[in-house]
């Protein structure tokens, strides 16, 4: 699909950017000998790891539905979005144990000029990509996408902490900031972490995609001559929902009739949602 291509290109730029910019922190810093900026440059290489989870997840599930995924695998997408939570689960617990550690080993941070001036053209960098990531992500309903940009949004808050924290410790403030700072910047990777479980979690285990008041609103609202619509249910994702619901029609139509309702109301169903609709309606006559 066209769609999945996108995204995987997308991902393919991000990743080659991700590298760039670590192979670029990493060459500085070896040339100055910036252990600091060493460190956050092979730190950068592991942003590489959430895009080579999203390209293999959007390889899977650009694949045609077959006998055995008989409703095609576009949630190896929500999984791979799933994966990228877990490595922002990980990230942020390591925030927290080195913070934690500081108050057994207490060291006071010091980084040199030329690595505070790499850290804040690398936030720079993350924010362009994180923002344009995020955007497509809108543009395409790509969840990956979205859940990529939020874990390049970590990068953006560990870095921006380690540079306001040296900017306060060169103010005056006592060492102590630096892990209070990792903290705060670990509960926000957190809460990162936790709008990307909600979302995946919710179409993983089939939560309703469609208010079903809508829905019924829909389909009384098309003119059709429908008596009764019941027992509706919706799953899916964004941009792709299937929908089974329950009609009831006069007795006197045929079984043709009956067929060409439903594709028509599939097809008003895809307008009025903006979104793809497989719609499985399950006709029943008025006995009343």
């Amino acid at each position: 699909m066209e769609k999945y291509k996108k995204i995987s290109r997308i991902l393919w730029l991000v990743m080659f950017g991700n590298i760039f910019i670590a192979t670029i922190k990493i060459i500085i810093a070896l040339k100055f000998n910036s252990n600091s900026l060493l460190a956050d440059g092979y730190h950068a290489l592991t942003d590489s790891a959430s895009n080579i989870i999203g390209i293999i997840g959007i390889g899977f599930a650009s694949k045609p539905a077959d006998e055995k995924h008989p409703y095609g695998y576009q949630k190896f997408e929500t999984i791979a979005s799933f994966f990228i939570g877990i490595l922002l689960l990980f990230i942020s617990f390591q925030i927290v144990r080195e913070a934690v550690n500081w108050f057994f080993n207490p060291v006071v941070p010091n980084v040199d000029n030329m690595s505070l001036i790499f850290l804040g053209i690398g936030v720079i960098a993350n924010i362009i990509i994180a923002k344009t990531e995020y955007k497509k992500g809108k543009q395409l309903k790509s969840e990956v996408l979205m859940a990529d940009s939020i874990h390049t949004r970590s990068d953006i808050f560990i870095s921006t902490g380690v540079i306001l924290t040296l900017i306060l410790i060169k103010l005056g403030l006592p060492p102590i900031i630096d892990p209070l700072l990792s903290l705060v910047i670990a509960f926000l990777v957190f809460l990162s972490c936790l709008a990307i479980f909600r979302e995946t979690i919710h179409i993983l285990v089939d939560k309703s995609a469609v208010d079903k008041n809508e829905i019924s609103k829909i389909i009384y609202d098309c003119g059709y001559e429908i008596i009764n619509v019941h027992k509706i249910r919706s799953r899916g994702k964004n941009d792709y929902v299937f929908i089974d619901l329950h009609l009831i029609l006069h007795p006197e139509k045929t079984v043709k009739e009956a067929h060409d309702l439903n594709h028509k109301l599939e097809n008003i169903l895809i307008t009025k949602l903006n979104k793809k609709v497989e719609l499985n309606a399950h006709i029943e006559p008025n006995d009343r």
